[in-house]
């Protein structure tokens, strides 16, 4: 009889894993039946997966869960015979029986002269880990700048190896000066310890002052707070690991990286590489021919894995002195950075006499202006003291010497807080051609303009809904959100909405949401969000971020698609809010969280408008707008919005 040694769980892990947290057994196998086989493990493979894991998967007494090459001692099924190895997955034992199934044959073109030990490593579940981690989620191009953490680990060596044949520049950390070496030697451009740099951040800076293209996170926490500052715009995230965060008891918090991934339009995507299971043939066949290559070098440590407003407009003149009209334009200018929830001090409203216009000009009178929430981050960002607020309007050309554009005619225009401005031509976008005579022109700022064209792409090109998919949206009541949830309907979805007051529910139910929760009135939000759907989410559109996305992304289901619109909960925040790390999550259900900014599909506008003006002529998507009079309340209807006080799309009448 074979005698099986065996190490168990004996408690489920509090903090780091200790010795007296396992327990060795022995246990008598019995002998074999007709189909099954008996194995001897020959490598076993410990990885940074089974410490989350155990708490999922393990009950007390159980096997401690793992993989291992074993090699067949006995056999009672003709196809797998006496002799043969095989990947298998039984935990951390020396023997055990089966019946085949599970057991994954090593590569027909094995090497003689390659350890098998490879196939836990650079050659099975690790490199196939990094293969398909690493092109299908962060799809490196030539040139592009990689980060890799804990890189010189099982995986992130492998990741970093591959880059550099894809053509990239490859910085890695690690936690030691011999692991620098290591990765030196395996072809990193750049390599720091992380334990021992002054600063993460000017480590980072110094080794790519470029920033980032791809970043490959193996650790989570406060390396990744640090690293999303350096992400290039469009930057792709990899969510392979949270190993800085598997031994906490307590979930450890940090700064929100809703806006990075939002003003960076940053894509990040947890996985596991069984996503690909049916491509693995695939990915070992290439990596196993970069390491006869001398392509892909590994190391392997024995006992553990490598360390490896007035009612109409209003037209201010004076008069100069040679007698002709001259205009005044009205502006509100920013007298200092908002510190904190904007005042009505911090804006200041002037005057400014516009010259003559020049050949190949145009002067526009301001009809409605637009507030919206991008403001107010990007007036830190954008705009200096004195500078006039950000924003955009429909005007109408009141005199004109460029014949491409004739009095009369209306656009859509970007110069900030002003009734009037004089232009080239240049950044005006005329209303659509097929804009019916009945349709507000106001809602070329609203349901068919930037929102609603925020609301298509931001939908349909990264939640990519489908027909029975439970989306849900926050500030619903939005300018934004509302017309997602309405949308989603059009595509068959199951639509949940969250707002802030009752008569913002009222509204929501009225344009079709299937259901909806004041999340202020709420005794849990947790609650609420399972109670309107107990099955989870599929899509979340997200515009408010902070401690609505921790509850949220606890209900997604597993590869649900996340868009970050926005995070009008944390824009008003002088220091950055922090929260519980959402890394586990992205990782553990797979999902992928993209930032954007409409203006990434600025060349299909026409094609989202056209669409949208037929919805609103068929009656399928409805609109409400919020109005303020006056252009002497433009700062009052922007604090307002930014206080939720508008259902719908906030405007401005001049």
């Amino acid at each position: 009889m074979v005698i099986a040694k065996s190490w168990t769980m004996v408690r489920h892990f509090e903090g780091a894993p200790q010795p007296e947290d396992f327990k060795l057994i022995e246990n008598e196998l019995p002998p074999l039946k007709d189909g099954e086989v008996l194995l001897e493990s020959e490598f076993l493979s410990v990885d940074p997966y089974m410490r989350p894991y155990s708490k999922m998967k393990l009950k007390e007494g159980d096997v401690i869960m793992g993989s291992q090459v074993a090699r067949v001692v006995e056999s009672k099924n003709p196809a797998f015979p006496v002799g043969a190895c095989y990947v298998a997955y039984a935990g951390w034992t020396t023997h055990f029986i089966s019946d085949g199934t599970e057991l994954d044959a090593l590569p027909s073109n094995w090497p003689d002269n390659l350890p098998r030990s490879l196939a836990l490593g650079a050659v099975g579940m690790p490199g196939l880990t990094a293969y398909f981690g690493f092109l299908k989620v962060c799809n490196p191009k030539e040139g592009d700048v990689v980060l890799v953490n804990a890189a010189a680990g099982a995986v992130g060596s492998v990741v970093g190896q591959i880059a550099k044949i894809k053509g990239c520049k490859v910085i890695g950390s690690a936690g030691s000066d011999d692991k620098v070496g290591f990765l030196k030697e395996i072809g990193f451009d750049e390599a720091f310890n992380y334990k021992t740099v002054s600063s993460l951040a000017e480590a980072l800076k110094t080794a790519s002052p470029e920033g980032y293209d791809c970043y490959f996170d193996n650790v989570g926490g406060k390396f990744t707070d640090t690293a999303l500052q350096q992400m290039k715009d469009f930057g792709r995230i990899a969510v392979c690991g949270a190993i800085s965060l598997y031994n906490d008891s307590v979930p450890s918090t940090g700064p929100y990286i809703q806006p990075y991934i939002l003003f960076k339009q940053l894509c990040m995507e947890g996985f596991f590489d069984t996503r690909w299971q049916d491509q693995f043939p695939e990915g070992l066949k290439q990596l196993l021919q970069w390491v006869i290559e001398l392509k892909l070098q590994y190391v392997i440590r024995i006992a553990e894995k490598v360390l490896v407003s007035p009612s109409g407009p209003e037209r201010i003149q004076s008069i100069n002195p040679s007698g002709k009209n001259m205009v005044v334009a009205k502006s509100w200018t920013m007298v200092r950075h908002f510190e904190g929830a904007p005042k009505p001090e911090d804006f200041k409203l002037v005057n400014t006499e516009l010259p003559s216009l020049k050949d190949g000009e145009l002067l526009l009178e301001s009809e409605f202006l637009s507030v919206d929430p991008y403001i107010r981050p990007y007036s830190k960002e954008k705009l200096k003291e004195g500078d006039i607020i950000l924003g955009s309007q429909v005007a109408r050309v009141v005199e004109s010497n460029n014949a491409a554009f004739p009095v009369g005619g209306y656009y859509v225009a970007y110069a900030g807080w002003t009734t009037h401005f004089i232009s080239d031509g240049t950044g005006l976008d005329a209303l659509p051609s097929n804009w019916p005579d009945n349709l507000p022109r106001s809602l070329a700022l609203g349901a068919v303009g930037m929102p609603g064209v925020t609301a298509y792409y931001g939908l349909l090109e990264i939640c990519k809904p489908k027909e029975g998919d439970v989306l849900l949206v926050n500030a619903a009541a939005g300018a934004v959100g509302s017309l997602v949830g309405q949308i989603g309907k059009i595509k068959g979805c199951k639509v949940v909405g969250s707002a802030g007051s009752d008569e913002k529910l009222t509204f929501l139910k009225e344009i079709g949401f299937d259901e909806a929760f004041n999340y202020k009135t709420v005794s849990s939000l947790a609650e609420a969000l399972k109670t309107a759907s107990p099955e989870g989410y599929d899509c979340y559109f997200d515009n408010v971020g902070g401690k609505f996305s921790d509850a949220a992304l606890q209900q997604m289901k597993d590869f649900g698609r996340i868009t970050v619109c926005g995070a009008i909960s944390q824009y008003n925040d002088s220091v950055p809010p922090s929260g519980p790390y959402i890394q586990p999550y992205i990782l553990f259900k797979q999902l992928l969280m993209q930032g954007f900014l409409v203006w990434t599909w600025k060349n299909r506008y026409p094609e989202a408008q056209k669409q949208l003006l037929q919805w609103i002529a068929e009656g399928k998507l409805k609109y409400h707008e919020h109005i303020t009079n006056g252009f002497e309340n433009m700062p009052a209807g922007f604090i307002g919005m930014l206080k939720g006080e508008n259902v719908g799309k906030a405007i401005i009448i001049v």
